[in-house]
């Protein structure tokens, strides 16, 4: 009984799931009118996979209008198809593009389309419809950003056409604009055709209104469809224009930004010939504080995208609109958006800087604020006057500040805000130093100029890697970090002063050239005459070295070994390295034989490391004049021989590895024997075989 009462729950289940499919299946392809001020017109949606979607508008025309009327049941015979998303943007999905119908299909599905989903649009052109179209004589305002604004459209003989701008004047505006039950006191008219091409017929030319009419159709014109002009003429109408003429852009605050300029219905900038008391008369006008403002060139705000209103604007300071200073025209200009104007009605007393990048709140990248933005400054002329003025107006210790070029501490990729910097160090601020304008550069972020306030000489040199604390990798800490030096040209003079600052033995110390230990790092080239007492007084120069730059790094001996004594260096750890020995008063490398491999048993033994699979291979030959050349027939190190590098037949230095290889390791330790193997394949076997049979008898129960 419960198998049959059972059955009967999962045939129902599946009836009731069948009627939900046909029920969703029947409402694909239903269309409806969203956002329209009565149920004959709106935003076309189409449904399709459980969700509403709009319709794009290429290839529009009012074929689709008729279907999609009919189907709803409204009057089809006058309607209209806008495209633009005339009646809002949708949020859905875009289910159609380039929807193609004859007039005579019964359901906009029936019409031919990209596919559902496909297209290459967006909600700002959306489809709407109209089914019941409006009366003769009606206006409408199309293409501006609010419904406020727009190209003027009359609708006659079932379209829409323009009206040309021959004698046009804002008694247009005030008539258009209150038959739309719109502001109209301050309405505007423009020519020229500000809000966008059209294609439609034109249907007034030359229409004069006193401004009393009830409708465009009571003004005077040369009748409909009588024109002598172009769609370039075309009449737009703003109903309700912005109060201010100008306004800033782009700024972090309400006081500063690209200065651009409303005309003729649109928003423009202002090129940057001459710039006299412009920010005065902007900022006054705009009800902002003005005694302090300034005015910029070159777009330091972003680059605007619309027209180029004015150039060469002259301003006395005494207007109170920027239409009253002199200039070229409205549109005349020889200029490009690469020009903008900026203006800052509140600009700081001083520009604030901040040290980025360092380890301490004294040291880091020099950034300086203007525009709303940190910005860097370039190395030219660079010098410890800027360092001192800087960090004096930090409220940082100043006496021995050092300034630095070459970005020492992290690239910056915002913008380069000054260049040919050159202060006397009196300055309070880093404003009142000479430089060649803000912005105005000819360098890179690689020439960032870096800071710090408080340089420090403690434990500024270490070695690191040697066998004893006599010795080691000279590291020197320098802007923030730890850095190696090339041994260019490096000679005992240098040991002597490292050595001597480290309070270690240094009349006999010595450098030697190590092979780098990282290849791409930071390294300093030092020189030093050997009477320094630290290596701060040498002179330094730091670079970004590869292997082309920086052939080895100083390794220096501050206590020279016992005669034949050895050492592996050049590697991470103690284990392996390049084998060096010391004969004759000089540390050398032995020249790679292959014949007298056993010769070196005895290093990884008597340095008390592995030994018993140590290897001996051969490495590229470090740069030295001389090497340690041993023979077949020597039985031990001490019988070899000082000779030109020349004399080396491999022409390659021994390198040593104590360590036991990985591979080895993991060949004898993890590898599966065969008889393994095929013990695991068996056990695989049987526990897959017991699985299935398990299965198969709860599957029968």
């Amino acid at each position: 009984m419960r198998r049959e009462l059972r059955a009967c729950e999962v045939l129902i289940a599946f009836c009731f799931f069948i009627e939900i499919e046909a029920y969703l299946y029947q409402r694909e392809g239903l269309v409806r009118l969203v956002e329209g001020l009565t149920q004959y017109e709106g935003r076309l949606e189409v449904y399709k996979s459980g969700q509403w979607g709009t319709v794009c508008d290429d290839g529009l025309n009012n074929n689709l209008s008729v279907v999609v009327c009919r189907s709803l049941g409204l009057s089809w015979k006058t309607s209209v198809a806008y495209g633009k998303a005339v009646y809002g943007e949708g949020s859905g999905p875009i289910w159609l593009d380039n929807v193609n119908c004859s007039g005579s299909e019964s359901s906009i599905t029936e019409c031919i389309h990209n596919g559902w989903g496909s297209h290459n649009c967006h909600h700002s052109e959306d489809v709407s419809i109209k089914c019941l179209p409006p009366f003769e004589g009606s206006v409408r305002l199309v293409g501006g950003q609010t419904q406020y604004e727009g190209r003027l459209q009359v609708y006659k003989s079932g379209r829409w056409g323009t009206v040309c701008n021959n004698g046009l004047n804002n008694k247009l505006s005030v008539v258009v604009c209150r038959s739309l039950s719109l502001p109209w006191n301050t309405s505007e008219a423009y020519g020229s055709d500000v809000y966008g091409d059209w294609s439609g017929p034109l249907w007034s030319d030359n229409v004069n209104c006193s401004g009393s009419e009830t409708s465009i159709t009571e003004c005077i014109h040369n009748g409909w469809g009588s024109h002598d002009c172009g769609h370039r003429d075309d009449v737009s109408i703003n109903c309700l224009p912005p109060i201010d003429l100008v306004r800033l852009v782009g700024g972090p605050t309400q006081y500063e930004g690209r200065l651009e300029v409303y005309k003729s219905g649109k928003w423009g900038t202002v090129c940057d010939d001459i710039l006299n008391s412009l920010s005065v008369v902007v900022c006054r006008s705009l009800g902002l504080p003005w005694k302090t403002s300034e005015a910029y060139g070159k777009a330091v705000y972003g680059e605007g995208s619309g027209p180029i209103w004015l150039d060469d604007v002259n301003c006395s300071g005494s207007e109170t609109s920027i239409t009253e200073c002199i200039h070229n025209g409205w549109g005349s200009h020889n200029c490009g958006h690469s020009d903008d104007v900026s203006i800052n009605c509140l600009p700081p007393i001083e520009a604030p800087v901040r040290l980025v990048g360092g380890p301490t709140q004294y040291e880091g990248r020099l950034e300086v604020y203007k525009f709303g933005r940190w910005g860097t400054v370039c190395d030219d002329i660079l010098n410890n006057n800027l360092s001192v003025v800087v960090c004096r107006s930090l409220g940082l210790p100043w006496k021995t500040s050092e300034a630095y070029g070459n970005a020492k501490y992290p690239k910056w990729s915002g913008p380069i805000w000054l260049d040919n910097v050159n202060c006397s160090g009196s300055e309070t601020s880093i404003t009142e130093c000479k430089h060649n304008g803000w912005g105005q550069h000819y360098c890179g972020h690689w020439n960032d100029v870096s800071i710090n306030c408080l340089p420090s000489n403690d434990n500024e040199v270490q070695l690191i890697g040697g066998v004893t604390d006599n010795e080691g990798r000279l590291q020197v800490y320098k802007f923030g970090r730890w850095r190696s030096v090339c041994f260019n040209e490096s000679d005992d003079r240098l040991s002597a002063v490292v050595c001597r600052s480290l309070d270690l033995p240094w009349n006999t110390s010595m450098v030697f050239a190590n092979e780098p230990f990282i290849v791409e790092a930071y390294k300093l080239r030092i020189q030093c005459d050997g009477s320094a007492r630290s290596v701060d007084e040498c002179e330094k120069e730091l670079w970004i070295s590869g292997l082309d730059n920086c052939q080895s790094e100083v390794f220096i001996f501050c206590l020279p070994p016992e005669e034949y004594d050895f050492r592996l260096v050049g590697e991470a750890s103690d284990y392996e390295g390049r084998l060096l020995v010391y004969k004759l008063e000089r540390w050398g490398t032995v020249c790679f034989d292959d014949r007298i491999i056993p010769f070196y048993d005895t290093v990884c033994q008597s340095l008390g490391l592995l030994w018993n699979s140590s290897k001996a291979v051969d490495r590229k030959r470090f740069y030295t004049e001389e090497i340690l050349n041993c023979d077949v027939s020597e039985r031990s190190i001490k019988e070899c021989t000082w000779e030109h590098y020349s004399k080396c037949s491999s022409g390659k230095d021994v390198f040593i590895s104590c360590l036991q290889l990985k591979d080895d390791l993991v060949a004898s330790v993890h590898k599966p024997s065969n008889s393994l193997r095929q013990q695991f394949s068996i056990n695989t076997w049987l526990i897959s075989t017991l699985g299935a049979m398990v299965l198969l008898l709860l599957y029968k129960n």
